[in-house]
């Protein structure tokens, strides 16, 4: 079963029942799983008890060959966590990292990296200046309608390179998606933060999603005109 279908069936039968009442969630699923590797097996968001065979819940047409392999915990004292998200009850469009680098954590700011591409990408393709302050940049976001957020809400990384993230704990998108009534488009700034998300949540069929080349500055591959027309159709809704 994926941590989603548990979580409905616990809130169903009423079997577990949280303190404050609330609904039992599908990331609380998975960091419970997560603790008792003794006793479950995990592939992305699916669970099965050790011993069992695991089937995933995806279409024909998205499956993909599954390896199962004995998962080496890691013992790295790299464990980063990321922000709140950066949003508000207008936002149509968010935009999915994978979590912050090590000089975005020391400022407390997403995309903090001066040679990150990120802040200067949204305004020239909303048409405006360059914002000096991390508040300017909020604003510019919500005026907007954009959100940001990061699919791992924790991770070990040593460094912050997206192919060094190990043990994530993702956060909770499908509540994020829930609560936010007028989001039409999720857009994932690298492929590593589209891995991600597919790893642990499903698709909504009423929301678009738009793959973007990274904003990184690990990504040379690209030039700052040839990005921002890619990153130009999260505006087009």
């Amino acid at each position: 079963m994926t941590t989603q279908q548990i979580a409905d069936e616990l809130n169903k039968n009423g079997w577990y029942q949280k303190k404050d009442g609330s609904k039992i969630q599908a990331f609380q699923i998975h960091g419970r799983t997560r603790k008792y590797a003794n006793i479950f097996n995990r592939y992305g968001s699916t669970v099965s008890l050790i011993g069992q065979t695991i089937t995933k819940s995806k279409t024909a047409t998205t499956e993909k060959p599954m390896t199962l392999k004995q998962k080496v915990k890691s013992t790295s004292t790299n464990t980063k966590t990321s922000f709140d998200p950066i949003s508000n009850s207008e936002t149509t469009i968010l935009i999915l990292g994978t979590m912050p680098g090590d000089k975005s954590l020391e400022l407390g700011e997403y995309y903090g990296h001066p040679r990150n591409r990120f802040w200067k990408i949204i305004s020239t393709i909303t048409n405006n200046d360059l914002p000096l302050s991390y508040s300017d940049k909020k604003e510019l976001l919500l005026n907007n309608k954009i959100g940001i957020w990061d699919v791992a809400h924790n991770a070990n990384r040593k460094g912050s390179l997206d192919s060094a993230i190990e043990d994530e704990e993702p956060n909770d998108l499908d509540n994020f998606i829930a609560r936010h009534r007028n989001l039409k488009i999720i857009d994932f700034n690298g492929t590593k933060s589209e891995a991600l998300f597919d790893k642990y949540f499903e698709r909504k069929g009423h929301i678009k999603y738009i793959s973007l080349p990274s904003s990184s500055p690990a990504n040379t591959g690209i030039d700052f005109d040839s990005i921002c027309k890619q990153w130009q159709q999260i505006l087009t809704k």
